[in-house]
């Protein structure tokens, strides 16, 4: 089970998170009919929200979609982009005129129905739904993720929103104190399975703790629950299903805290009559090589500590070792074997080198990280080691950096640059409060003055080995955009890096983002047009939603922009309307997208008074603000769901009931607002006409029932289409249901509610490495979220920026930047990529006055390990490739399993491949053989 920590941030963005046992199906919380303003909801939620966690509290997840509409409705800055708010903010409190005359009263904010807003549309009902495991109310999906799939709110936050809003289910999560003082949620438990001695081959018993519960608590309840006699009974922790080590002297200890991982198997060893135990005790304690308790010589407390554990055997080569996979740990496992199969990396902590700089007050990590990165190396390069469990290395990595203390899929080049940088620390000569070092540019001064200077001042701070091996500098450039005349600032520094980054697609790519929307024409079936199609746009990603609807409108013959209404569908409903002036970076390449032709665009319009609220003093404040012109239309739009009972009752949340069900695409036209049921009626069969039936296909009866925008699955009321008399449109947008009769085959037209957007097109032509290095070096231009403050404008420009490469390290790393995250998307890049196995040479990136000198460095690199990435980004899984120095042969390491690979393998993984460790020849083992010729320029 899982432990994820958020980074914390108002409204919940990221609390932190813990884990409960199933409980029978929760209710659905109903709505309070009372309504309150978005202001008061606001500045009731967001003092609970900013607290900081309490162990024991209680925390619920909650759907990020929905909270996200949620802090829309609210106005929170967070969720808008500020080139597209309105120029005049909503009405303060604090702002109104307690004084006001007769003609601007002033009412209060709580009874206001709309005062603090940047959208027009109230959130429906929570629905949690998707978050958890099919056919559970409690147990989270494996696969969702806290930056885009849901949020952490505490228990009083949750209890308001669903006073608020209703719906459900609830997903409670508890906080808990760790040993070192932090509190976390966890989501997940620790999953144990509990063997009795007595009948070690039974199925063992399945029991989920959290990871903070001691050996004491949980061998009682072990004992209880069984019905075993605690006073004659032993507990083991028996892993790998082997007597790892006995726990009875460890009571007091945390499960964590004696290395437990998901899945652990704990032996409960049952005393023999005549008093003797079953399993007799060694002086190692345990069945693995070395012993399962080891007492630390450097830690300052001398607390004993469990190991790495290892299994005995005949490994393929020395070093080519599998490490255990401990529940989603292969993107630590992968990382791992890249960095031991850097020969003088390993050399350093397996001889004990470092031991001579071990640093004890290195920040958080106090020389341990160091140790267990020694230990874990040592077993995995014994003559006689198979594979390793590494569970004191993972214990070690937890503790110092919390992201990677649960068992959740992390990113391997995050572990690797946290390893290095503690490694850094841990064998710093640097020890104690670091000087304050002044970047100074070069102000006219020659390159390798500045660069010598910029190294000697990153040795004040940082100097250890890991840095000789790791470390390179780069020569950055920026020059303010202005013309010479004008300004001319041009700024040089030298910047030490312990990795290049090299993006897959180039920086105007980056700012675009590409869109499927699906376009419903009005009068299909009378000018023999499709109905329905799909188109694919890019835009910018700093652009409004109006630009977006041009360039679909392109896109498309006849089409008219002043026509088109686009929404968000979302579980077959609409979800939300966009405005023009709305960003689209709010929006994800992934989001169903209808893009509808109507009659009267405006009548989807919402006024200024149904935006902000109906006093005089609202009015007056936003009279200036660029969308508070009320609509000048006489029509009112309407949004018409399809459905249908169905033969079976529906199963929601553990209850069933027999519900309508949501059938094809919406249909939206307008109608006047003082339109009867006849019109309306009128102009659904029109509309059924245009877009559903086939012309010679059978018409099934159906109702209108006038329905709850977020519920168009319940009744609602029944529209007659007799009638005569005026229905009283109030509102901008109606909603209304057609119901096909029960039992009835539904037209053709209705079936695309499978209909979803396909990825727009992205070039996925093959790279080269050194196509990737040649556009890392090249000029660009940075965007607006980069501005560079240029102190001669006294302001913020888009400055262009160049890199080189001045000083190349030993072992240069690169990562293959295959991952793209906005505040509203992810996507893993499939971009193939041919990187050479040996010869890459990085001159022709690397300064002129690095290379011109009479002894140039040597900058040609041979590949000695790579880090894959394989499947998508929620679900993907991590190998390494290694080039081992014992032999020169390549290996294949897919956690526990080793096997030799072929030069063509490792060279044809060209959409895997996610960081490569590149070895300067100068440091080039002598088992990979003579030197190739010539080097790959």
């Amino acid at each position: 089970f899982l432990l994820r920590v958020l980074h914390p941030c108002s409204f919940g963005c990221g609390q932190q998170h813990m884990a409960e046992t199933e409980q029978p199906p929760p209710p659905v919380v109903q709505a309070s009919v009372a309504t309150i303003s978005p202001l008061e909801e606001y500045e009731r939620v967001e003092p609970l929200v900013k607290q900081p966690l309490r162990a024991g509290s209680a925390y619920f997840l909650i759907n990020r979609r929905w909270y996200t509409e949620w802090l829309q409705w609210v106005g929170h800055p967070c969720v808008q982009s500020p080139k597209m708010r309105p120029v005049a903010g909503p009405l303060l409190p604090e702002e109104l005129d307690t004084n006001a005359d007769a003609e601007s009263p002033v009412i209060s904010a709580s009874k206001r129905t709309r005062t603090r807003s940047w959208t027009k549309d109230r959130p429906g009902r929570i629905d949690n739904s998707e978050l958890l495991e099919e056919g559970s109310v409690a147990a989270i999906k494996r696969t969702v993720d806290e930056r885009s799939d849901y949020e952490i709110v505490p228990e009083d936050a949750w209890n308001l929103l669903c006073s608020w809003y209703g719906g459900g289910p609830p997903i409670k999560r508890r906080a808990i104190q760790l040993p070192s003082g932090a509190v976390q949620v966890e989501l997940f438990g620790l999953q144990l399975l509990v063997h009795k001695s007595s009948n070690v081959d039974a199925t063992p018993l399945e029991v989920i703790e959290s990871k903070c519960t001691t050996i004491r608590e949980l061998k009682a309840s072990l004992c209880e629950e069984m019905g075993l006699d605690p006073a004659k009974t032993r507990i083991w922790d028996y892993f790998n299903n082997k007597h790892y080590e006995l726990l009875e002297k460890r009571q007091d200890s945390s499960l964590e805290g004696c290395r437990m991982v998901d899945q652990n198997p704990i032996l409960l060893e049952e005393q023999n009559e005549d008093g003797t135990w079953p399993h007799q005790e060694t002086t190692t304690d345990n069945d693995y090589l070395g012993g399962g308790s080891i007492t630390s010589t450097s830690n300052n407390i001398g607390q004993s500590m469990s190991a790495d554990v290892p299994s005995v055997g005949e490994p393929v080569q020395r070093g080519a070792v599998g490490l255990q996979n401990l529940g989603n740990t292969c993107f630590m496992n992968s990382s791992i074997q890249c960095l031991s199969n850097i020969p003088p990396l390993r050399e350093y902590f397996v001889s004990e080198e470092y031991k001579e700089s071990l640093n004890r007050q290195a920040y958080k990590t106090q020389g341990k990280l160091a140790e267990s990165f020694a230990q874990l190396l040592g077993l995995m390069w014994r003559e006689d080691t198979t594979r390793v469990a590494p569970r004191n290395f993972k214990f070690q990595v937890g503790q110092f950096a919390e992201q990677f203390s649960g068992y959740g899929q992390q990113d391997s080049m995050e572990l690797i640059e946290y390893v290095l940088d503690g490694l850094k620390e841990d064998t710093n000569l640097i020890k104690g409060q670091k000087p304050y070092v002044e970047v100074k540019e070069a102000e006219g001064r020659s390159d390798d003055e500045v660069a010598a200077e910029a190294m000697e001042n990153y040795r004040l701070r940082s100097d250890s080995r890991v840095d000789d091996l790791f470390v390179g500098l780069f020569k950055s450039v920026v020059r303010c955009p202005a013309p010479q005349e004008k300004c001319g600032r041009c700024s040089v520094t030298f910047d030490p890096f312990l990795s290049a980054k090299l993006p897959l697609v180039s920086q105007v790519e980056q700012r675009h983002v590409g869109f499927t929307l699906t376009v419903i024409r009005e009068r299909a079936a009378s000018l023999d047009r499709p109905a329905v199609q799909q188109v694919h746009v890019k835009v910018f990603k700093d652009v409004s939603v109006k630009s977006l609807i041009e360039e679909a409108v392109k896109e498309v013959e006849d089409l008219e922009t002043e026509r088109c209404v686009l929404i968000e569908l979302w579980n077959k409903k609409v979800h939300k309307f966009f405005e023009d002036t709305e960003a689209v970076e709010s929006i994800r390449p992934e989001d169903f997208l209808l893009l509808f032709e109507v009659r009267d665009a405006k009548a989807f319009q919402v006024s200024a008074e149904q935006r902000w609220g109906t006093t005089a003093a609202v009015s007056r404040t936003l009279a200036t603000a660029p969308e508070a012109t009320a609509s000048s239309s006489s029509s009112c739009g309407v949004v018409v769901h399809h459905r249908q009972v169905p033969p079976k009752p529906i199963t929601t949340w553990g209850s069933s009931y027999r519900s309508r069900e949501l059938h094809g695409l919406p249909m939206l036209f307008s109608v006047p607002k003082n339109a009867s049921g006849r019109v309306l009626c009128a102009e659904v069969s029109r509309g059924l006409e245009e877009l559903i039936f086939e012309k010679e296909g059978p018409r099934p009866s159906w109702k209108v029932y006038r329905v709850d925008k977020w519920s168009p699955d319940v009744e609602g009321t029944f529209i007659d289409p007799e009638n005569d008399e005026a229905l009283d449109l109030r509102e901008t947008r109606e909603y209304c249901a057609v119901e096909w009769e029960e039992g009835a085959s539904l037209p053709a037209g209705l079936s695309r509610e499978d209909l979803r957007p396909t990825p727009a097109p992205r070039r996925e032509a093959e790279q080269t490495l050194q196509a990737l290095l040649q556009a890392f070096v090249e000029d660009e231009q940075l965007g607006p979220d980069d501005a560079w403050y240029c102190r001669n404008c006294k302001e913020c420009v888009e400055a262009w920026k160049r890199l080189e490469f001045h000083v190349t390290p030993p072992i240069l790393v690169l990562q293959l930047k295959r991952f793209q995250y906005t505040r509203w998307s992810r996507e893993r890049l499939n971009t193939p990529v041919h990187f050479p196995l040996e010869g890459l040479d990085l001159s022709s990136f690397a300064t002129a006055t690095s290379r011109n000198v009479p002894d140039p460095p040597v900058m040609v690199y041979d590949l000695a390990g790579m880090s894959k990435h394989i499947g998508s980004l929620g679900g993907g899984h991590y190998v390494a490739y290694c080039r081992s120095s014992e032999d020169g042969e390549w290996y294949n390491f897919d956690d526990g399993c080793v096997r030799r690979v072929s030069v063509e393998e490792v060279e044809a993984d060209k959409v895997g491949a996610y960081v490569l460790f590149y070895i300067r020849r100068d440091y080039r083992p002598t088992s990979f053989g003579p030197l190739p010729t010539p080097a790959v320029q």
